[in-house]
């Protein structure tokens, strides 16, 4: 990016952020959402009362702590991202997924992508301190589409991967951003591109004490609004689109589909998030893995 880009990007954010707060409060006179952030779903019951089944998951804190330890001790990227806030939000993010994709990462020839990522995401750092794999892949909307080298550009919902290619797949606060019928669609390639066996793993999973979608209308200005729940909007969120789930629509657009697709739903609860910082926000989690044959 030249000089010129760079502050023309500048000035579009100032911008962006001096008028968020005022037309926030603007559309919401006018009937197009309701001013402020919506209400974030804490607790299991509300879904365990629909019949989702949910696990709960704790988060062994001293374990957490030496497994970060010892990757800052071996990778300056990573211990680079580690001292960008007091505790980095992220940090139980990752743990939980590399965890969950561990076994999977062993094998040298195993394929993970990182699903709307970036090329300098410090989770593919992870992945290639910790997996023997070099097949390790970002996607996103903002790279050229198709496959160039590490980076598989288009939507999440149509990847230009091939039938059953793709071991093991994560979504670290990206899902909740997958507008339309994405989200779903996301859900189905997944059942496609996924071996036996193969896992994907979206952390945060947002869930709302009811379905609604949280917008900086100085980035989502243009959301369909006949297309979406509830519209929250959230002045200087510095976020277009994030969608939160409740039972009814968690089983609509992402638990029925898996099933359609074959693939087998996990949900978590992280229910000692809080431990870890005040300030983490990854209340609930979702593992989908096709069964692995015979």
């Amino acid at each position: 990016m030249n000089l010129l880009s760079r502050v023309k990007k500048s000035v579009r954010h100032r911008a962006a952020y001096k008028a968020s707060e005022p037309l926030s409060k603007l559309l919401s006179l006018t009937g197009f959402g309701r001013y402020g952030p919506g209400p974030q779903l804490k607790s299991p019951e509300p879904l365990r009362q629909a019949g989702i089944p949910v696990e709960t998951y704790r988060f062994d804190v001293a374990e957490l702590e030496r497994f970060w330890d010892g990757l800052q001790a071996r990778n300056d990227v990573i211990r680079h991202f580690c001292g960008l806030q007091p505790y980095w939000e992220k940090r139980p993010q990752y743990f939980f997924t590399w965890k969950q994709i561990e076994p999977l990462m062993a094998r040298e020839d195993a394929v993970y992508v990182d699903i709307a990522s970036t090329a300098s995401s410090p989770y593919l750092e992870v992945l290639r301190a910790l997996g023997r794999t070099r097949n390790v892949y970002a996607q996103d909307l903002v790279f050229p589409p198709g496959i160039h080298g590490h980076q598989i550009g288009g939507s999440a919902a149509e990847l230009p991967l091939e039938n059953a290619s793709v071991d093991a797949m994560t979504l670290h606060c990206s899902f909740e951003h997958f507008e339309g019928s994405a989200d779903t669609g996301f859900i189905r390639e997944a059942g496609r591109v996924l071996r036996p066996g193969g896992r994907a793993c979206i952390v945060p999973l947002y869930l709302g004490e009811y379905a609604f979608t949280m917008c900086d209308p100085a980035w989502g200005y243009d959301i369909r609004r006949d297309a979406e729940p509830i519209i929250h909007l959230f002045p200087r969120w510095g976020e277009r689109h994030g969608r939160f789930y409740d039972a009814s629509t968690l089983k609509a657009r992402v638990l029925g589909p898996a099933r359609e697709a074959g693939l087998q739903a996990r949900v978590f609860h992280f229910e000692n998030i809080l431990d870890l910082h005040p300030t983490c926000y990854t209340h609930f989690g979702l593992v989908l893995e096709r069964p692995a044959q015979g």
